[in-house]
């Protein structure tokens, strides 16, 4: 057999074992949702929506609850990964009836019957348009129509606070918030203008983002050697390391949200697939309490996450830059500000105060 041959059985070989490994190692960290109760959010276009409740052990009557949503290829735990980190059930124990949601295409949300007979763009269909226009609104509507409350406090991380200034843009949205906290969330694309030509060609080539090729690779390595997560996403404990990586990122994504990002980078425009909806006019019409977290190390601009701040018009807004010259222990990343040991003890006390400083009651 020529060289070549050789070098790619080797690398088959590797890639067999690599996967055995992972799977091995995976189901040693497969985590539990414990949430009292599952609800599914019913979409106009036929997805429902997994929703996961926590119920305080006593309601305090005027308390809005919280809607949580998780950032760009995650799940439900981005937000509620276990009892020591989840800033979910911190808000639960501070009194809050708190709602995770996952996006469609991400976690235990699926198409019902009709949404499956109508989708004709293949199994991958969803894009950015998607999350803001219907998966936002339904999600919030459900938990209005659930808890019997006028309004909801939102909590978004990255794409799951993005995606809340795109639906501001649209009628009515920011009329059925109380408040919300932004964590490194970017509000408009100017700052983060780019070539994005090799994003561009795959999504126009496979309909779907693989996550799940590329975890059973890092999954071990990562086992082996958890420092080498430290430097870019701050996170070097091998049992957090694996919790994450086991639980927290979806195994397939949708290349049409993927090419609406592309488009997004390369124009500078935050907007809708079509150009329509200019999602960079939400920041503008929020006039409830706001407050934007900003990690040290973030992936992005900071001026992409600043422009949503500065563009509210509510009265009561606070930015919050997680430091080490603000006074925090570390400098935190776009990673471990939610998922860190430190996070329940610095950052989620500041998340939960602000809600309840700006709840009705």
């Amino acid at each position: 057999m020529s060289l070549g041959v050789w070098v790619l059985l080797a690398i088959l070989g590797a890639a067999v074992v690599s996967a055995a490994t992972w799977s091995l190692i995976r189901r040693r960290y497969l985590l539990p949702t414990p949430a009292d109760e599952a609800h599914r959010a019913a979409t106009v276009d036929g997805w429902r929506l997994a929703l996961y409740r926590y119920r305080p052990a006593a309601f305090t009557i005027g308390r809005e609850p919280v809607l949580l949503c998780h950032g760009m290829l995650s799940n439900r735990f981005n937000v509620d990964l276990d009892e020591e980190v989840s800033l979910a059930r911190f808000l639960r124990d501070r009194g809050f009836d708190a709602w995770v949601m996952e996006l469609r295409g991400h976690g235990g949300s699926s198409r019902d019957a009709a949404g499956l007979a109508s989708g004709g763009r293949g199994r991958f269909d969803w894009n950015v348009d998607d999350y803001i226009q219907r998966d936002i609104p339904a999600a919030i509507d459900h938990v209005r129509r659930a808890t019997g409350a006028e309004r909801v406090h939102w909590f978004g991380h990255s794409m799951g606070g993005m995606i809340l200034y795109g639906a501001c843009a649209l009628p009515d949205v920011a009329a059925r918030l109380r408040s919300a906290v932004l964590s490194d969330a970017p509000a408009t694309f100017g700052p983060l203008k780019t070539r994005a030509r090799l994003g561009r060609a795959y999504a126009r080539l496979f309909p779907a983002v693989p996550p799940a090729l590329v975890i059973p690779f890092l999954g071990p390595l990562a086992w082996l050697m958890p420092g080498i997560m430290e430097p870019r996403y701050g996170i070097g404990d091998r049992r957090l390391i694996m919790a994450l990586l086991a639980n927290a990122i979806i195994p397939w994504g949708s290349s049409r949200a993927l090419l609406q990002l592309c488009e997004m980078l390369e124009s500078g425009r935050f907007r809708s697939e079509a150009g329509g909806v200019d999602y960079e006019q939400g920041a503008a019409r929020m006039d409830f309490p706001l407050m934007v977290l900003s990690s040290a190390r973030k992936l992005m601009d900071e001026q992409a996450i600043l422009f949503g701040f500065e563009q509210s018009v509510s009265e009561r807004k606070q930015y919050l830059r997680f430091s080490r010259a603000n006074g925090y222990s570390t400098d935190y990343t776009h990673s471990n500000l939610l998922l860190s040991a430190s996070s329940r003890r610095e950052v989620f006390p500041v998340i939960a105060d602000w809600f309840m400083a700006h709840s009705t009651r």
